[in-house]
């Protein structure tokens, strides 16, 4: 590869960074607005509809990531947008299924308001915007999966979820919740504070 295609290939890469209409965030988008129809149609007893939905809402954010990987369309607004659609579809659904269960909403909702911060200020700090771990993404897999239990549970077995199940669920959740939240507090103080060594040197 010569000089000038390298030159072209990493300008290709780049120019989508800045984007916000494009086609993954659209994706995220769509995904928000998937979130009230998936708990009115869960409310509303109709478990198959909900479980498609969700599905659908799963099958967007895997789709959106390998459309903006493959097509160079990774950018700072779907880094951000993309795991906040994730988080509030995995909260809204979580109500709906764990109500008797709230400690698990806690622990979720507390880890993603601390480290949302955290993300933010190393966004302030260093002007770029981080991609979840693999720790982050193992927990995203979990919680769907449970989710997708739970909604056809009583559709299929023609009987409420059982609470040993459910309790054993809501455990697991939580430990991989704080074991994302330990890693990506490491993650992001280290960081804030490279961050904090590198500005002096930048200004001397």
């Amino acid at each position: 590869m010569s000089e000038e295609e390298r030159k072209q290939v990493e300008r290709a890469q780049h120019v989508d960074t800045d984007r916000i209409f494009t086609l993954p965030n659209l994706l995220s988008f769509v995904r928000l607005a998937l979130i009230p129809l998936i708990v009115y149609l869960f409310e509303a007893e109709n478990y198959w509809w909900a479980f498609g939905m969700l599905l659908l809402s799963g099958a967007t954010d895997v789709i959106d990531g390998w459309i903006a990987r493959t097509f160079h369309l990774v950018s700072d607004f779907g880094k951000a947008i993309d795991p906040i659609a994730d988080k509030l579809t995995q909260i809204a659904v979580l109500f709906c299924l764990m109500r008797d269960y709230w400690w698990v909403l806690a622990v979720l909702i507390f880890k993603e308001c601390f480290i949302g911060i955290m993300t933010l200020i190393a966004l302030r700090q260093t002007h770029s915007v981080y991609s979840a771990g693999w720790y982050g993404k193992l927990c995203t897999v979990v919680i769907y999966l449970s989710m997708f239990v739970l909604i056809l549970w009583e559709p299929v077995f023609g009987v409420p979820a059982n609470p040993t199940f459910v309790l054993v669920d809501s455990i697991v959740i939580c430990a991989l919740v704080l074991l994302s939240f330990v890693k990506y507090f490491i993650y992001f103080s280290r960081i804030l504070r490279e961050a904090r060594v590198q500005k002096p040197r930048e200004t001397q």
